[in-house]
């Protein structure tokens, strides 16, 4: 796969403008996080009936690495995606200017663990549908992976008893328990936003725990 240029994509432009501050351009695209290794860009744009991912980058050549101000709107777990029968989280955020953008990653993945614990926070402090900001940034580590947090404002919420059984479900290399784990917080958000059926749902944290920690 080749990274396209986003000077020739106006909708991932006017995004990426919108996000940087500048754009009353509204559209609807689906975001891919980290998915060419090589490349410094965290979000990607997938294009096409191929998926064809386009960096996100701002007009001084750096990547796009926050978007700022938006709002959760739908969250959920799609299986069996792709040639590699994939499960993937699916996050619908929604910016202040009224776009929508689909922001989809593995479920496992430390960037998702990174997401559901900072969302998990913000349920447990009573509002999960206020404005926020999405960062991510690459690790160092040889295989680059993408991390992120969720901050309201200046403070990085965290919820420090789902941190705790994450980290040690991948300490023990569990990875099945890594997978229920997030499922499971993801039923309960999505059933915060929808007012869905919660079955079964083995994460346990108390309320308003926003304490920051670092995967």
């Amino acid at each position: 796969m080749t990274v396209l240029s986003t000077a020739t994509i106006d909708p991932a432009a006017a995004l990426v403008a919108e996000f940087a501050g500048g754009s009353d351009s509204s559209v609807d695209m689906m975001v891919g996080i980290g998915v060419l290794k090589d490349s410094d860009a965290v979000f990607f744009q997938y294009l096409g009936d191929t998926n064809e991912p386009a960096a996100l980058m701002l007009q001084s050549g750096k990547p796009l690495t926050r978007m700022g101000n938006v709002t959760l709107t739908g969250i959920s777990v799609a299986d069996d995606i792709g040639e590699f029968n994939a499960t993937k989280l699916n996050v619908f955020l929604e910016s202040s200017k009224g776009t929508t953008v689909l922001v989809t990653s593995g479920l496992t993945t430390i960037w998702s663990q990174c997401i559901i614990n900072g969302l998990m926070a913000m349920f447990n402090g009573g509002d999960l549908t206020c404005p926020f900001n999405l960062d991510t940034w690459k690790g160092n580590s040889k295989m680059k992976p993408c991390f992120g947090s969720i901050r309201v404002g200046q403070a990085k919420m965290s919820d420090n008893d789902l941190y705790e059984q994450l980290r040690d479900a991948r300490t023990d290399g569990n990875k099945q328990l890594v997978e229920t784990i997030m499922r499971d917080s993801v039923q309960i958000l999505s059933h915060a936003l929808t007012g869905g059926p919660v079955e079964e749902a083995v994460v346990t944290t108390e309320p308003t725990v926003t304490v920051a920690a670092d995967f």
